[in-house]
């Protein structure tokens, strides 16, 4: 025990098989820290979450924790989540009650989702869910306003991270080598994010998105091994590319998808203008399930729009239809071939007017 008014209780490598009863006795409203790393706990009594509400910090890496109660929303001043290194398969929904959670690590357990109350977490800045078994990541995350890390590293079933992810205002670093994601955002935060790592041992990435082109890192995996392991999932666009002998995935919301060199590509329609003006007008979440728009509208409002035009200063929403360009440098060769999307054959137009001289445009078509 430690420190002046508050506590820290350091009782790792202990071989406790269960949270000791000394706690109890140790001036309970006077901890501030437990340290309970590396013992064989397989539970949390009752009586932890009535008599540690003013826990600060908690570490229970290490431990053979299968489950953890609902009543961990009692943990009201906990600040840091350390259940690392253990068994767990899912969180409960009260996770979402720890206002002032700044930091929760998960690494090395058994989760398969998230719960979407994650997103209540206000203060949370750092996420760490790497080793685990994810298959998505809750599009509620997005509400986690201050998160600055996201490491989400070798879940292999993750096959993609939600675009408004990659938009969080203080968003600094994000993480998920390692997985199977098949396709990335065609936008991001630029303002705040500084490191991307989502190249590496990610072998069904079919193309770089020109948003992350300053992240890619060379794939030297050779071309026979990576068409062993490309997939196109049915739920995504497909595109055939001269340039590459597969099939490049891109987001299956683009029901509509044009080259800048056809003449009949038609103006937006109706529901992509209106989708642009509901998302204009800052709906929040919660305010989407009360108002019961039809699911055309609410599944894009709710996820956000696929991209932005890239030309500037164009930068309109883009929903369900795009003119897509795939390109590559002229001074480089980069493994990847780099894609972008615009909102109108008039913005691909005025964007080759100023970028020629950098980028070979591609052929491509759409796979039936």
């Amino acid at each position: 025990m430690e420190g002046g008014f508050r506590s820290i209780m350091h009782l790792s490598y202990r071989d406790y098989r269960s949270v000791p009863e000394e706690l109890r006795a140790t001036g309970k409203d006077e901890i501030d820290e437990i340290y309970l790393k590396e013992n064989l706990i397989v539970s949390l009594p009752d009586w932890f979450f009535v008599e540690m509400t003013h826990l600060r910090f908690l570490c229970l890496a290490g431990n053979m924790i299968e489950s953890i109660p609902g009543q961990i929303g009692r943990l009201e001043c906990l600040e840091t989540l350390d259940l690392s290194e253990n068994a767990l398969h899912r969180l409960p929904p009260t996770v979402g009650m720890l206002k002032r959670l700044n930091k929760l690590l998960l690494n090395g357990n058994c989760l398969t989702h998230l719960p979407a109350e994650i997103g209540h977490l206000r203060k949370l800045e750092v996420l760490e869910v790497r080793k685990n078994r994810l298959t998505n990541i809750p599009i509620q995350l997005s509400g986690c306003v201050a998160l600055e890390d996201l490491l989400v590293d070798d879940n292999l079933g993750l096959v993609s991270i939600p675009t408004p992810l990659f938009n969080l205002p203080a968003l600094t670093y994000v993480s998920a080598e390692g997985c199977n994601l098949f396709q990335l955002p065609f936008f991001i935060n630029t303002s705040t994010l500084r490191f991307v790592r989502v190249f590496s041992h990610n072998h069904c990435l079919t193309h770089c998105p020109l948003a992350l082109k300053r992240f890619a890192q060379h794939d030297y995996v050779a071309v026979e091994e990576r068409l062993q392991r490309i997939r196109n999932p049915s739920c995504y666009r497909q595109v055939q590319c001269r340039a590459v002998p597969y099939r490049l995935n891109l987001p299956g919301e683009l029901s509509q998808l044009s080259d800048r060199g056809d003449a009949s590509v038609r103006p937006n329609s109706l529901l992509e203008e209106t989708l642009r003006t509901l998302a204009r007008s800052g709906l929040r979440l919660e305010l989407l399930e009360q108002l019961r728009l039809p699911e055309c509208l609410t599944h894009p409002l709710l996820h956000g729009p696929v991209a932005y035009c890239a030309s500037v200063p164009c930068g309109k929403e883009i929903f369900s239809a795009a003119v897509l360009a795939l390109v590559q440098r002229r001074d480089y060769a980069l493994n990847f071939v780099l894609s972008v999307l615009f909102c109108s054959k008039l913005c691909a137009d005025r964007w080759f007017q100023y970028n020629c001289d950098r980028y070979v445009e591609l052929p491509w078509e759409v796979v039936a």
